[in-house]
C-alpha cells in the first residue's frame, strides 16, 4: 500500500504542524481517508456520520471500509479512534479495549503510521499505562532512527507528561536529523514560549514557516509574540501521571 500524507481540519495539541486532507478533529486526533476510492469514500462518510454525533453509523462505515479493504490501515485507525473518544466519554472498559485492539491492527497493517503511534500512546496514557504509552515511541523511534516524527511524538508525551527537558531533547534529536522539519521547529517553538523566551520561539516559528507556509495559525502567533513582547505564552498541556503498570505481552509495549 502506497504511504500517504494523511490531511485534517485542525490540530488542537500544542506540538502542531501535521499535513492536510480533509478530515476532524477527535480529541486531538484526526480520521483519515484511507487507501482505495471504496475505502476512501466509506472512511469520508464514517467521518461525516462522526461530525454529526452519530457514532454507531461512523463505526459501521469503518467497518464497512475495512471489509472492503482488509489492509488499509486507515480504516482500523478510525475505529481505534472513534472507540477512543467513546472510552474516555463513557469510562467503558470495553470500549477501550476495542480502541486499543483497533490500534493494534493498524500497526499491523502500516507500522510507521504516525497518528495511530501518537492515538495508542495517549489512550494507553488515559488508562493508566503511560509507562506502556513511552514504550511504544520510544520502540517507534529505536525502529526508524530517521522519522523525525517519532522524535516529535515522543516529545510530545513527553512535555504532556510535565517533562519539558526530555521534550526538548527528543526535538533536538529530530532537528539534527532535518534542521527544518516544521513539526519539530513548531515544538521547540512552542518549548521556548512557554519559558518565555519568546525570541526563540519566533526563530524557531520561521523556519517552520520557511519549509512549510501554510500554517496560518502559526502566522499568527509569530505576529503576535512580535507585536508584544510581553505576551502571554500558550498554556501548557495539563500533566500526564505516569503510572507504573504490569508489562504489556504485546512486544510494542
Amino acid at each position: 500500500m502506497a504511504k500517504k500524507s494523511p490531511t485534517r481540519l485542525d490540530r488542537v495539541l500544542a506540538f502542531s504542524s501535521f499535513h492536510l486532507v480533509s478530515l476532524v478533529v477527535l480529541m486531538e486526533l484526526p480520521l483519515l481517508l484511507g487507501c482505495g476510492v471504496a475505502s476512501n469514500n466509506l472512511n469520508a462518510s464514517g467521518t461525516r456520520y462522526y461530525n454529526r454525533g452519530d457514532h454507531v453509523t461512523a463505526i459501521k462505515k469503518f467497518e464497512k471500509a475495512v471489509a472492503v479493504n482488509p489492509e488499509d490501515a486507515d480504516s482500523y485507525y478510525n475505529l481505534g479512534a472513534v472507540y477512543h473518544h467513546l472510552a474516555k466519554e463513557t469510562g467503558d472498559p470495553t470500549h477501550a479495549a476495542q480502541a486499543e485492539s483497533y490500534y493494534n491492527q493498524c500497526l499491523d497493517n502500516d507500522p510507521d503510521h504516525v497518528d495511530c503511534h501518537r492515538g495508542l500512546a495517549v489512550h494507553l496514557t488515559q488508562q493508566g499505562r503511560g509507562n506502556q504509552g513511552f514504550r511504544l515511541l520510544q520502540g517507534f523511534k529505536q525502529r526508524c532512527p530517521e522519522n523525525v516524527d517519532a522524535d516529535v511524538e515522543l516529545a510530545r508525551l513527553h512535555q504532556e507528561a510535565g517533562n519539558s527537558k526530555a521534550a526538548e531533547e527528543h526535538l533536538l534529536d529530530g532537528i539534527a536529523k532535518d534542521t527544518t522539519h516544521p513539526r519539530a521547529r513548531v515544538a521547540l517553538g512552542k518549548l521556548h514560549e512557554e519559558r518565555g523566551d519568546y525570541e526563540q520561539a519566533v526563530s524557531n516559528y520561521h523556519v517552520a514557516l520557511a519549509r512549510n507556509g501554510a500554517q496560518p495559525h502559526l502566522h499568527a502567533r509569530v505576529a503576535a509574540l512580535k507585536g508584544d513582547t510581553s505576551a502571554t505564552p500558550l498554556l501548557s498541556p495539563t500533566p500526564i501521571t505516569k503510572v507504573v503498570t504490569t508489562p504489556s505481552s504485546n512486544m510494542r509495549y
